[in-house]
């Protein structure tokens, strides 16, 4: 009786194997129509400063970055190195318990690759827009500081010039030891989180310190710095000089205060940089910008202010430069800025990898908004010396990539 009534209740094979496959569908579809719905249908930019940058993102931050931070090596690129080695193991012994139980190959068992991928993809993307990756669709900073939008004057760019050439020359390093990358680091998230949360009114996080990757591991792309969305990690290649390292890990930071364009990156790094109280980030962001505003000279003025420079200040600039050179490999890195600048515009940013080049432009509107001061240049700064060794164009315009 007992074994005619458990073959009454028993559910056929097929109706088993068909109600787990429904279930797998299903599964995958809840995260496929989500993501369809944020591309196809998204919300207005207000709508996700509000709810988003300035509502969940803060809340978000304030949970996971404790968490990561604590760690002393990268969680990122632990997941990132892992995690394709567990999936492929687990599609072999998947391979090989059908195997076991058919006593015989089934096709069924490459299919569970594929399958499930099409599982995992939209989990992990919607891991990124959740965690950071909604930011692209926020506001425009010049929207948000209500900037007066006009175009920036040569005029303007020469005061931030020379306004920037005090910085460099008032907060030089005078001894090794004032080059403390942690403490520099520390002091610019402190600014960022102090200024960021003035402008936005929130009350967000930003991790005191950057990890260091293994030294050439983003160089070699001819990138230097890397955040990563879903652990909320800000990462600098290990082999960038002290002072790029410090600029670097600047705009790494400025993405985790939830800022995606590369541009506004750069700019709140720089506000916050040029603000921090540390000397020596002060020095190592006034560096940075310095660059990015002489490659924006003629090519005589370019060489005239990278001359007139400490000479602390171009060692600097030809150490980066060589690092640069010194991981880099060429085609790698056409490949990779090839390829980031098609998920830019992907992600709403039309001007792709160029939209680097707008940190200068939106550092003068906002000197000229009033966010930001810089010392103005006493008379006798007009007559500098420019009998040091130059710098050739190409290693100073190397030495301002950043990423």
């Amino acid at each position: 009786m007992e074994e005619e009534h458990s073959e009454e209740t028993a559910v056929p094979q097929p109706r088993r194997s068909l109600r787990r496959h429904g279930l797998f569908i299903l599964m995958s579809l809840v995260l496929w129509v989500p993501l369809g719905l944020w591309y196809f249908f998204q919300p207005a930019p207000a709508v996700v400063e509000k709810l988003y940058s300035c509502g969940f993102y803060p809340v978000m931050a304030k949970l996971i970055i404790p968490v990561t931070s604590s760690f002393p090596f990268s969680l990122s690129l632990l997941m990132v190195a892992a995690a394709p080695f567990l999936f492929i193991v687990l599609w072999i012994l998947a391979c090989v318990m059908g195997y076991r139980r058919h006593q015989r190959f089934r096709w069924r068992g490459l299919l569970w690759g594929p399958k499930w991928l099409l599982f995992v993809i939209p989990l992990i993307w919607l891991w990124f827009l959740i965690f950071w990756g909604m930011g692209y669709a926020r506001q425009p900073i010049e929207e948000r500081l209500a900037f007066d939008g006009e175009a920036v004057s040569a005029e303007e760019l020469a005061s931030i010039k020379e306004g920037l050439f005090q910085v460099i020359d008032r907060d030089q390093p005078q001894e090794d030891s004032d080059r403390n990358i942690a403490e520099a680091l520390a002091s610019v998230s402190k600014s960022m989180e102090q200024m960021v949360n003035g402008w936005e009114g929130s009350s967000k996080r930003i991790p005191r310190r950057v990890k260091a990757t293994p030294p050439g591991l983003l160089l070699m792309n001819g990138t230097s710095g890397v955040c990563a969305p879903f652990t909320l990690e800000p990462h600098v290649d290990g082999g960038l000089p002290d002072t790029w390292f410090v600029s670097v890990g600047a705009h790494e930071l400025g993405h985790i205060a939830g800022v995606c364009d590369e541009g506004e990156t750069n700019l709140i790094s720089y506000i916050a940089g040029l603000q921090a109280d540390h000397p020596y980030a002060r020095y190592a962001v006034a560096l940075t910008v310095y660059v990015s505003v002489a490659n924006q000279l003629t090519a005589e003025e370019r060489k005239e202010a990278i001359a007139r420079l400490p000479e602390q200040a171009r060692a600097d600039i030809q150490a980066a430069h060589e690092a640069g050179q010194k991981y880099r490999i060429d085609w790698f890195q056409k490949w990779s800025w090839r390829a980031y600048n098609h998920y830019l515009k992907s992600q709403g940013v039309r001007e792709g990898v160029r939209s680097y080049g707008r940190g200068t432009q939106l550092l003068v509107q906002a000197w000229r908004s009033g966010y930001l001061t810089l010392p103005e240049s006493p008379s006798s700064s007009a007559a500098a010396e420019t009998e040091e060794e130059e710098l050739t164009a190409a290693e100073v315009e190397s030495a301002s990539m950043e990423l």
